[in-house]
């Protein structure tokens, strides 16, 4: 393993800071939901040419503020001259907001079909001043995961790490997640998963809490399956079950709601719109 990595992380004082850094939370939010390793459906339940859409709000002293969206596409295409699904999210702040708190970041990543697994990520984040990137790659024939990171307050570096089993990055995780068929699981349930994030893979897991009706601010009802998420403690996050996680009952699986607490605050992602679904969006409620 290449020993250049260094891990003292410089947190930006100030009010503003931590306003513009919690919304960038939410580009990771809409992504972070994770690989579980129970058994799964037999078909996949997205195609190409699926399409969705999220408001991003930040709360702070109990005003909602929506200052951006997300938007989820997918594609196949040939990687390495192989089948494969090209993954990407793209968020950014309003115009009316950039002057206070811009915030652009893409995650890109392509997935094998059969078996569906990670192939590449690429995550660019930028916000004011600050910019970040990190790219993965994996190699399955011999079981290690190609890393380069270029944070915004040290030097890029390069890593190797051991490729585990079943592990997805966070874009890649948020679809391979939809596979799984919640309707196996009881109430409290506690569900291992293995993610790939900041050049780590930690062993993490989630509770499974039932269906819950979810209202966005756009007045669209679904029925969802709900589950709480462990989060590690960081820069932006107290350590426990903080994520909430909402998806639609039907056989689509789509992410409605995902909100979490942070240090100062809290942040949601909501489903806005979605095209292109491989089934009918029999979960909805009220539209």
């Amino acid at each position: 393993m290449v020993k250049n990595r260094q891990t003292n992380r410089k947190v930006n004082p100030g009010n503003s800071a931590i306003f513009n850094r919690g919304w960038a939370i939410v580009l990771v939010l809409t992504a972070l939901i994770h690989q579980v390793v129970y058994a799964q459906k037999a078909s996949l339940p997205f195609k190409p040419g699926e399409f969705a859409r999220y408001n991003a709000y930040y709360n702070w002293h109990f005003i909602w503020v929506n200052g951006g969206e997300v938007d989820f596409t997918c594609d196949s295409v040939g990687y390495h001259n192989h089948p494969a699904y090209h993954i990407k999210a793209v968020g950014r702040t309003f115009k009316a907001y950039d002057l206070l708190f811009q915030v652009r970041g893409t995650f890109e990543a392509y997935a094998a079909l059969h078996p569906f697994r990670p192939l590449y990520f690429r995550r660019v984040v930028n916000h004011g001043k600050s910019h970040s990137e990190h790219r993965y790659r994996m190699d399955y024939s011999k079981k290690k995961i190609y890393c380069y990171i270029d944070p915004s307050d040290r030097k890029p570096f390069r890593d190797t790490l051991l490729l585990k089993d079943n592990t997805f990055d966070l874009l890649s995780t948020a679809y391979n997640f939809r596979t799984f068929d919640f309707n196996t699981l009881k109430v409290g349930q506690k569900v291992p998963y293995r993610m790939l994030i900041d050049n780590e893979i930690p062993d993490l897991y989630f509770h499974y809490w039932g269906k819950e009706n979810i209202t966005t601010r756009s007045g669209r009802t679904f029925r969802c399956h709900k589950v709480s998420v462990y989060l590690l403690k960081g820069d932006f996050f107290n350590e426990g079950e903080y994520m909430k996680v909402w998806f639609t009952d039907d056989a689509n699986h789509v992410p409605v709601q995902v909100e979490t607490e942070i240090l100062v605050g809290s942040v949601k992602a909501q489903l806005l719109e979605v095209r292109s679904l491989k089934y009918p969006l029999s979960s909805e409620i009220r539209r």
